[in-house]
């Protein structure tokens, strides 16, 4: 957590005082929040829970951190915050002193009495998705899904040893009750175990079903047995011998948990199916089924004295069961994925959408109002009517409904869309509601009778986002197929498309007076367009990933928009970035400005409020200089000064400093001359992407101009980007404070390339494609690289010539299926290349990469691949590979073997077929053409003398 000056100053002055941990358990809502925000709604979801060995508390780790329980009374203590991203595994130390968190590429160690962070340790590459102790506390073990499982001491911090043999993730790891062994569960569909002393593979256990993966292993309390969950069925396997013992059936999807009562007669089981089952251990029998829970039991764990069985679900709740009798005993509810955030027309209201419900809060004290029920699956979209009075939500359940806000009533729900609603939006007037689904069209109804009035089909991939002008007489739409659309509301007939994007464009929003359209994108950046001519005004940069929501303040001036982990806001005239808002762990898919402009409401696995200032009156500015910088090669370094003008009685200051990481690093900083003499200054506070500076007078102050630090970077790549300031705070001698404006500072980088045809500062397999897609185009034209007025081969050759030759890191070959060129696209570009036949030395170059290109996309082995989406309804695409030509057809048959459709794809080449546009596509019907059934099916491919299998899951 980011520190002011007068906190520091306070820690040299005055004695620690001890940390409470209950010390908010009063109002959660205020509990742990990051700088700026003044409340948050919500507690985020739920991916894992344990219990503390005496039985008196309940961690629960979230997609914003872990909030510690009463597991008698159900009161929040703490929440421990400090993970940069959701948390996906909590276990306790077997003395229950100390609590395990991991995360991305991290795990956590804290002090569970106090809340205090003790170490950090670091080495996972990816996802670390389960932790424990071993029984003496001395050892942890890790599994990430980087394949690996790492062994740490736990007291030094230091690494042990890490253990591979996996082929893909592991999404479980259990010590045996005596310490000696380890079993492991992976995405790979097998477990293994392992010495946990020498880190030696003992054995593995394979049988589970084709295709699934092994998400929870748990030892019996004797250590003789281990259970495994996977897709629908739990295995019980001797743990000396490795042979399979049982196989307990009833789940109707992925077992996600399992754990044995303490004394080990009992398994409790945990599902995707929503529901908890219990069973006999000994002779397998079905003993009851808990059900309560809207969807996913995530993880089910038992007190220590097996009275009590605890259940963490993806609807939100914690449920806590009577073990012996399974009746429920208490909800914990406030845990959601919200995806959705928006302020009712008067601001006294906040709706969000998260899981299957959507719930309302009072904006004043965070109160929760009501929740509506109803959805099937996660909600993507909620939206008030402009009268209040009415509530939209579009979800996954293919369905909007609308609700009486009053009431909390359900009035109707409007069906028609094939696939997920994504985005809803009422017209001004109130009468008609358009939404946009993942069946690639945008539907328009009547709000009051729910009738349908037309369907826009212009898009050729989901629309992420629909929006009303002002006026109600235009429709914007935004979509994975990186365009924006405008529509005549009235007619529905299409009046234009607006392109530039290089990414699929998720979110697009209207400026208050109709004058601007702003769309943000998967490419990183916001474009802002005149919507009378459709005009591209400018591009907004600085985000680090890609965007998901962007929004217009009620008075148009500031431009507000979501990322990951991050808001920006900005000035809507010059793009000028004036405050970037974080302490979200994921993306933050939503962001709302209430009426008043005053508060800003942002969504991301919960909902922070933060107030927004005014804009400053003051004359006093606190600025970069210079304004504009050229930077030098890498590794070079410059300078920058932090300059105030028009200061009046300043006695300190303090200000954070924020810069882009992937172009430049701090090196350095030294004090102005701008306070009086005998200053105290705080040392520099690296945090990330940002360097706090400060310092304050003992004695004295000053006016005027001057300059009160300057701070060195390091180039570590060269490209454009900016420095800016946020946070500045000055002081007086008798501690008063003002808000200055600031103005940061843009960095040059070096001149585009031609080559760089979309210009992101790299030239790669997207520009060569770029090129291909304006072949036999003339005049002005980006992709026209030699500028001689056609695109054609030699452009193309060119733009691989070039490649690595970017002023970002090289990136030549993307992975990306719906990018990449197909292998006889390439064979056919150098073909072409070869008949021009230049000896220019950078065409023979450009001709080089091709080849290489060529090479690199020619499948060594014919090769099947999974289905995309998996779970899927109605449609899933089918991807292979082939080394050599060959007849290609895909049969797909039901468990029981049953042929259910068989897709003839005729002679194919070799080559990659894993894009939409070339894998095999299967519309989840069979020969007579009717929808099949939801449960497990099985595809084959035959290729020549080639043939592989793979299972998939139909779920409706």
């Amino acid at each position: 957590m980011k520190r002011t000056l007068f906190t520091l100053i306070f820690m040299f002055t005055l004695v620690s005082i001890p940390y409470i941990s209950n010390a908010f358990a009063q109002d959660y809502t205020k509990s742990s929040l990051p700088k700026g925000a003044k409340a948050r709604l919500g507690k985020g979801s739920i991916t894992e829970i344990a219990y503390s060995p005496d039985g008196t508390r309940l961690a629960v780790a979230s997609s914003i951190g872990v909030w510690i329980y009463d597991a008698q009374t159900g009161e929040e203590l703490d929440l421990l915050t400090g993970h940069t991203d959701s948390v996906s595994s909590v276990a306790f130390s077997p003395d229950g002193q100390t609590l395990a968190t991991g995360s991305w590429q991290e795990i956590r160690l804290w002090d569970v009495n106090t809340g205090r962070h003790l170490r950090t340790f670091e080495g996972h590459t990816y996802h670390v998705v389960s932790v424990v102790f071993s029984p003496d506390g001395q050892t942890l073990a890790t599994g990430s899904t980087d394949h690996t499982i790492r062994l740490w001491d736990a007291e030094a911090g230091s690494h042990i040893r890490t253990l591979t043999g996996h082929t893909q993730g592991i999404y479980s790891v259990v010590f045996s009750p005596d310490g000696q062994t380890l079993a492991t569960g992976s995405d790979d569909g097998t477990s293994r175990l392992w010495d946990a002393e020498t880190g030696r593979h003992i054995r593995t256990l394979t049988g589970h079903g084709l295709g699934w993966s092994v998400e929870s292993v748990a030892f019996s309390p004797d250590g003789q047995t281990l259970a495994t969950g996977d897709g629908g069925e739990i295995r019980l396997w001797d743990v000396n011998t490795g042979s399979h013992i049982r196989t307990l059936e009833g789940h109707t999807l992925l077992v996600l948990s399992v754990v044995f009562s303490p004394d080990g007669q009992t398994l409790a089981s945990g599902g995707y199916d929503g529901t908890i089952r219990l069973w006999d251990v000994q002779t397998g029998s079905h003993i009851r089924t808990l059900e309560g829970h809207t969807i996913s039991v995530v993880s089910v764990v038992f007190s220590p004295d097996g009275q009590t069985l605890a259940s963490g679900g993806r609807d939100g709740t914690i449920r806590l069961w009577d073990a012996e009798a399974g009746e429920h005993l208490q909800t914990l509810e406030g845990h959601t994925s919200v995806v959705s955030v928006v302020f009712s027309p008067d601001g006294q209201t906040l709706a969000s959408g998260g899981g299957v419900k959507i719930r309302l809060w009072d904006v004043q004290t965070g109160r929760h109002l009501r929740t509506f029920e109803g959805h099937t699956n996660y909600v993507e979209s909620v939206v008030f009517s402009p009268d209040g009075q009415m509530l939209a939500s579009g979800s996954w359940d293919k369905t909007i409904r609308l609700w009486d806000v009053q009431t909390g009533r359900h009035i109707r729900t409007l069906t028609g869309h094939t696939s997920y609603v994504n985005s809803v939006a009422f017209s001004p007037d109130g009468q008609t509601l358009t939404t946009g689904g993942s069946d690639d069209t945008i539907r328009l109804w009547d709000a009051k009778a729910g009738r349908h009035l037309h369907t826009l089909t212009r898009h050729t991939q989901s629309i992420n986002s629909v929006a009303f002008s002002p006026d109600g007489q235009t429709l914007a739409s935004g979509g994975y197929d990186d365009t924006i659309r405008l529509w005549n509301v009235q007619t529905g007939r299409h009046i234009r498309t607006l392109i530039g994007h290089t990414g699929g464009v998720n979110s697009v929003a209207f400026s208050p007076d109709g004058q601007t359209l702003a769309t943000g994108s998967w490419d990183k950046t916001i474009r802002l367009w005149d919507a009378q001519t459709s005009r591209h005004i400018r591009t907004l940069e600085g985000h680090v990933s890609g965007i998901t929501s962007v929004v217009f303040s009620p008075d148009g001036q500031t431009l507000a928009t979501g990322s990951r982990q991050e808001i920006r806001l900005r000035d809507v005239q010059t793009g000028r970035h004036i405050r970037t808002l974080t302490g979200h762990t994921g993306y933050v898919k939503s962001v709302s400005f209430s009426p008043d402009g005053q508060t800003l409401a942002t969504g991301s696995g919960t909902v922070l409020l933060w107030e927004l200032s005014p804009a400053p009156t003051t004359r006093i500015t606190v600025s970069i200089a210079p304004t504009a910088i050229t930077a030098p090669d890498v590794g070079g370094q410059f300078t920058i000064s932090l300059n105030i003008a028009e200061g009046e009685n300043i006695a300190g200051y303090q200000a954070t400093v924020e810069f882009d990481m992937t172009a430049v690093n701090y090196a350095s900083s030294s004090n102005g001359d701008y306070l009086p003499a005998g200053a105290f200054f705080i040392p520099p506070i690296v945090e990330g992407n940002a360097v706090i500076i400060g310092g304050t007078s003992l004695a004295g102050e000053n006016s005027g101009d001057g300059t009160l630090a300057t701070i060195t970077f390091e180039v570590v790549a060269a490209k454009a980007s900016t420095v800016n300031l946020s946070n500045v705070l000055l002081t007086d001698s008798v501690g008063g404070s003002s808000t200055p404006q600031v103005e940061g500072a843009e960095i040059t980088g070096p001149p585009q390339l031609p080559a760089d045809v979309n210009k992101d500062d790299v030239v790669n397999i997207i520009d060569l494609t770029l090129v291909a897609s304006n072949f036999g185009k003339s005049g002005t034209n980006t992709a026209d690289v030699n500028g001689d007025g056609v695109v054609n081969i030699i452009d193309l050759t060119l733009v691989a010539a070039a490649f690595g030759n970017t002023a970002g890191a090289p990136a030549l070959w993307s992975r990306d299926r719906e990018i990449a060129p197909t292998r006889d696209q390439v064979q056919h570009w150098l073909h072409q290349a070869r008949q021009v036949n230049l000896t220019d030395s950078t065409f023979q170059r450009g001709i080089l990469i091709l080849e290489q290109l060529l090479v690199s996309l020619t499948p060594k082995e014919t090769t099947l691949l999974p289905n995309y989406p998996n779970p899927f309804n109605p449609e899933t695409w089918i991807p292979y590979q082939l080394s050599k030509p060959a007849d290609v057809s895909i049969s797909i048959y039901a468990a029981d073997g049953r042929l259910v459709r068989t897709l003839a794809l005729g002679h194919q080449s070799v080559g990659t077929y894993e894009s939409r546009s070339r894998a095999a596509y299967w519309d989840g019907r069979n020969t007579l053409g009717e929808p099949v059934a939801s449960g497990v099916y099985f595809y084959t491919l035959t290729a020549g003398e080639f043939i592989a299998t793979r299972k998939m899951l139909i779920k409706k």
